[in-house]
């Protein structure tokens, strides 16, 4: 990245959380607005957690800093140390705060092909831009991202 600067947080401003409508909330660290990359911090508290299964347009990397945070669907358990990496495109969720958890969550690219309902315009992160396909292309039935991709159950 040409001109890029090092960047240092030693304090978070309380300003800068992104209250998320599920009831989580996210506060960013960086985000390279060329390619759509973060991290964040993460905030779930005890009882919430994203509602819906999901997909996101990039890989997703997640560390446990506190709490217990679980994917309902496979009963995968995030405990403090535990480090999560989901592919992209790779359906996974609903998940459910076990306890108060904080995570640092961090993707190599846009977070979502469309916003989640469950997201705003204004927290949903970066969204992966639409691609123009050519005049009498066919969809990709595996592609994720695509109604097929999105209603098949994993």
């Amino acid at each position: 990245m040409k001109n890029a600067k090092e960047l240092l947080v030693t304090k978070l401003d309380p300003k800068k959380w992104r209250d998320i409508p599920a009831g989580f909330r996210i506060y960013p660290l960086w985000e390279d607005p060329r390619t759509g990359a973060s991290i964040a911090l993460f905030h779930c508290p005890k009882g919430v957690g994203v509602p819906t299964r999901h997909v996101h347009a990039s890989n997703q990397f997640m560390y446990c800093l506190k709490g217990e945070y679980e994917y309902l669907s496979t009963g995968l358990v995030l405990k403090p140390g535990s480090f999560y990496m989901n592919p992209k495109g790779h359906a996974h969720g609903p998940t459910l705060a076990r306890k108060d958890s904080l995570l640092v969550e961090m993707y190599d690219g846009p977070h979502y092909y469309k916003r989640p309902s469950y997201h705003t315009d204004a927290t949903v992160g970066s969204v992966a831009p639409k691609v123009k396909r050519r005049a009498g292309a066919k969809k990709s039935a595996g592609k994720a991202g695509t109604a097929s991709a999105k209603g098949r159950a994993r």
